[in-house]
């Protein structure tokens, strides 16, 4: 129950924010104690992934169009998550992990703080 309540709360506070969720649920996962770094990037990455889908439709249905980079864009994302996948599951430390989380959060900070329209 207490986690219903948590992910009720990621997404209104997501909506409020512009930010996605999985920026919200990784560091949701590690305070509380439900998961390890390696398990929080997974939950996250297929939290993040099933989102950005539901996105990508949303946006092409009120565009009516897609955009003529959106296959590069595809692209760059898929070599991303492959080599990202890759480092964080067999590669970095869990301490490298955890700074790299740190960073992304600090970024997502400075979006909310500044780069809002």
């Amino acid at each position: 129950m207490l986690a219903l309540l948590f992910g009720a709360g990621l997404g209104f506070v997501s909506g409020l924010t512009g930010i996605g969720g999985g920026i919200f649920l990784s560091p949701l996962l590690l305070v509380m104690g439900w998961a390890e770094p390696r398990q929080s990037a997974s939950v996250s990455a297929a939290f993040i992934l099933v989102n950005s889908v539901a996105g990508f439709f949303g946006e092409t249905i009120s565009m009516h169009a897609l955009p003529h980079a959106a296959p590069l864009w595809a692209g760059a994302v898929v070599i991303g998550g492959l080599v990202g996948s890759e480092l964080g599951a067999r590669q970095f430390a869990e301490v490298t992990l955890r700074r790299l989380l740190a960073v992304v959060l600090a970024m997502a900070g400075l979006k909310l703080i500044f780069f809002q329209r």
